[in-house]
């Protein structure tokens, strides 16, 4: 009875249907980043073209990119947006947001070694952060908005998705580049939790360490699923979405992962009145989601209609 149920939500759901083609995109990906390696540590090279380097870290990302565009793509018709809109953001907010991820990381650097222009803007060499690529991706959705006329709260909830999807992915770049780890796992239970792969990579200086990325992953994945679940009840109205999300990723970044992790990634470094920049920053997106995106929001728009009452097109 229980499988008959799941065949026909697969059979008959363009959320499902969707949702499997991004995993299975995503799984395809892992797996050749993890079958072309020779042993541990994994080579955090994908491709070597001589004249440059495509590193997996970029892969994972753009996999993560192109995962969350698709699904904004389809929730695009479903909201009787035309899709040509979604592309048009793209093309600036995916840039801007590089730029502002390094801006951010540059900013927040307790160690500055910049003597050009130059190298302010080289990401080759490390150094970009998503607290920097969600606060800019947020100021180009109120400008493109107004300039587009359509609704900021439905596009920030459509984003809230594509964010999940993509730091869910492109964490998977930490684990290609040992990094963003936590201390010496002491517990036999979580290291029997833990594929062997993810412990093998994990092993740096002959001990094996907490994937911390790993647990950033799971504690999305959470927050996406709840998401999905809710963007198709009348639970929440326009925006709250976000909110949530903000909320979720906030608190998640800030109080558990971020103090639990001990090193191997450059963002880790930052500093703001020396403490750690993404603890503060996280923790406050986890105010601003739970104070002016849902709070304020409901006591200055009174009329905000349901997230769900704003489909137009159901394709289930």
């Amino acid at each position: 009875m229980m499988m008959t149920k799941i065949k026909e939500f697969f059979s008959k759901s363009t959320d499902a249907r969707n949702y499997t083609i991004g995993f299975s995109a995503f799984i395809i990906v892992l797996l050749l980043a993890i079958l072309t390696q020779d042993g541990t540590p994994y080579n955090p090279t994908a491709l070597d073209l001589g004249f440059a380097q495509v590193q997996w870290y970029a892969v994972f990302i753009l996999t993560g990119l192109s995962i969350g565009a698709f699904l904004a793509h389809e929730e695009f018709k479903r909201v009787g947006w035309n899709t040509d809109l979604l592309f048009d953001a793209l093309l600036w907010a995916v840039p801007l947001s590089i730029v502002g991820s390094r801006l951010y990381y540059v900013i927040f650097d307790p160690n500055p070694n910049y003597d050009s222009f130059m190298d302010v803007i080289n990401i080759t060499n490390g150094g970009l952060s998503i607290h920097g690529a969600v606060i800019t991706a947020f100021t180009f959705v109120f400008f493109f908005t107004r300039k587009k006329k359509i609704s900021f709260w439905l596009l920030t909830d459509i984003l809230a998705i594509g964010f999940l999807v993509g730091q869910i992915v492109g964490r998977w770049g930490n684990f290609m580049n040992q990094e963003a780890y936590g201390p010496q796992i002491q517990s036999e239970f979580i290291l029997s939790l833990l594929p062997a792969f993810i412990e093998d990579q994990m092993v740096i200086g002959g001990i094996i360490h907490h994937p911390t990325y790993l647990y950033e992953g799971l504690w999305n994945f959470a927050g996406l699923i709840f998401l999905l679940v809710a963007r198709r009840k009348r639970w929440f109205k326009v925006g709250d979405m976000m909110g949530l999300y903000l909320i979720w990723y906030g608190l998640g970044r800030g109080a558990i992962i971020e103090p639990l992790r001990t090193g191997g990634d450059p963002g880790d470094a930052l500093r703001m009145f020396g403490l750690p920049t993404n603890v503060i920053l996280s923790l406050t997106l986890f105010m601003l989601g739970g104070v002016a995106l849902i709070v304020a929001k409901h006591y200055l728009i009174k009329d905000q209609k349901y997230y769900k009452d704003m489909l137009v097109a159901d394709h289930d």
